[in-house]
């Protein structure tokens, strides 16, 4: 696992396990296939070694998914799939990311590979809430797009006591009423109930755009203000696919995909710390790595030691 980490955070190259082993003399390119198609606890890795290392307390959970096109028609993990770059469907893999961030920090706390004929994105989400919940978790808010605000998901926050902020969809009914039927004026707020929503909500209008939380305190700045975090798991995806390999492993099996992707989120949480730790940023810290000769070791461990 050394190994891949280390080719991974020390090269933007292509990541098949033969690039791979190129940059890596001690490995070769069977042993990092081996580790890819090992039935490892990856999620259950990258939250003991890595992720549980870095949170604070508070903060937000922010929930996405990202796409990206391929188009290897016999690999398990591609399928049709809607690709908002392209405003189409496209073959390609779809991936659901949870991570909690402070505003400065981006911490990936777990994935999960969307499959067709498998569970939906709502059901990949439940249970990465549900799980970041069991590892005793508390946000300040959990930030979704409109995807997300269904309602099963609104009702298990609501169970777990937690507060979120996310973008609302304009056909939703608040007390029987269509939100786009509701204000004729550009701006407006309220309070009630969305249908088989159990918990009151407070909705409001931003021109074309609608909001909702059930932190029915928050005033409509805050609310725009609490939402914009969100933006940090978009940042978060375009680090993993420039930087940090999503995308490009040829692999066909899925759980060799699912290995590889979250090498590339353990990769993140070391180059991040190691970055934070010398008051850098991820893009002027692995300039500076691309530089340097490639270590048998990873000596970016070091800052996960001192932080334990």
């Amino acid at each position: 696992m050394e190994a891949y980490l280390i080719a991974l955070t020390y090269r933007n190259t292509r990541t098949s396990c033969l690039s791979l082993a190129a940059l890596c003399s001690a490995v070769s390119h069977d042993t990092l296939n081996r580790l890819l198609h090992a039935s490892l606890p990856w999620s259950r890795r990258l939250w003991e070694l890595f992720a549980s290392r870095m949170i604070l307390t508070g903060g937000y959970l922010v929930l996405d998914d990202t796409t990206w096109q391929r188009q290897a028609k016999q690999s398990e993990a591609v399928a049709k799939v809607w690709s908002s770059t392209t405003g189409g469907v496209r073959l390609g893999m779809q991936v659901v990311l949870l991570i909690w961030t402070d505003g400065k920090r981006k911490i990936p706390l777990s994935m999960r590979l969307w499959q067709k004929d498998d569970k939906s994105k709502v059901e990949l989400a439940i249970e990465m809430l549900k799980e970041a919940s069991d590892r005793g978790l508390c946000p300040d808010y959990v930030l979704f797009d409109s995807w997300y605000t269904a309602k099963a998901i609104v009702n298990l926050l609501a169970e777990l006591g937690w507060n979120y902020v996310a973008r609302i969809k304009s056909n939703r009914l608040l007390d029987g009423e269509r939100l786009s039927k509701k204000w004729r004026q550009r701006f407006g707020q309220a309070t009630g109930h969305l249908k088989q929503v159990s918990q009151e909500v407070r909705i409001i209008k931003d021109g074309k755009r609608y909001f909702v939380t059930n932190d029915l305190c928050l005033s409509p700045a805050q609310i725009k203000r609490h939402y914009r975090q969100r933006q940090q798991i978009e940042e978060t995806f375009r680090l993993l696919k420039q930087e940090f390999g999503w995308g490009g492993s040829s692999v066909r099996k899925a759980k060799a995909q699912t290995a590889h992707l979250h090498l590339g989120l353990m990769a993140l949480c070391l180059t991040q710390q190691a970055a934070l730790t010398q008051g850098q940023t991820v893009y002027t810290f692995k300039r500076a790595l691309f530089r340097q000769p490639i270590p048998d070791q990873l000596p970016l461990l070091q800052y996960f030691s001192a932080a334990a």
